[in-house]
């Protein structure tokens, strides 16, 4: 994302890219976070997007959730869509999620509750810190 451009994730599981210069969404992903709920947790609930990020002046997109996965998004071309890319497993409450300077990691905050309230427990879960090494294209070789 740049200036011009931010991303946000809602309680309604959907994932929304904006423009400063729109009052409505450029995009939208609807479940953009679809893991389904075991049956004796958390069943009936929506998979609120908690944590967003992006790195900067870049096309990469990170989103969390409590569906088990941080997913990976590629903002397409001229900021009209995005597409998913990968997923890394996680479990827990993505409650905070950040690029590294580099672009070379990515750390979430994992906790067993949301962040903003105790309405649902992930008793399998460990409060932690995740970080996850991302492969870049060295420029060299291409």
């Amino acid at each position: 994302m740049n200036e011009s451009y931010f991303i946000t994730g809602g309680d309604d599981n959907s994932l929304c890219l904006w423009s400063v210069m729109k009052k409505k969404p450029i995009t939208t992903v609807k479940q953009a976070h679809q893991g389904n709920d075991d049956g004796n947790r958390l069943t009936g609930h929506e998979n609120w997007i908690t944590s967003v990020a992006s790195y900067q002046n870049t096309d990469l997109i990170a989103s969390g959730s409590k569906d088990g996965c941080i997913r990976f998004w590629k903002c397409g071309n001229e900021f009209k869509n995005l597409t998913p890319v990968f997923s890394v497993p996680v479990a827990g409450f993505v409650n905070c999620l950040q690029f590294s300077q580099n672009g070379q990691y990515v750390i979430a905050g994992v906790g067993q509750e949301h962040r903003l309230g105790r309405w649902w427990r992930i008793k399998e879960s460990k409060n932690s810190i995740v970080i996850i090494k991302l492969q870049t294209k060295d420029k060299s070789n291409s």
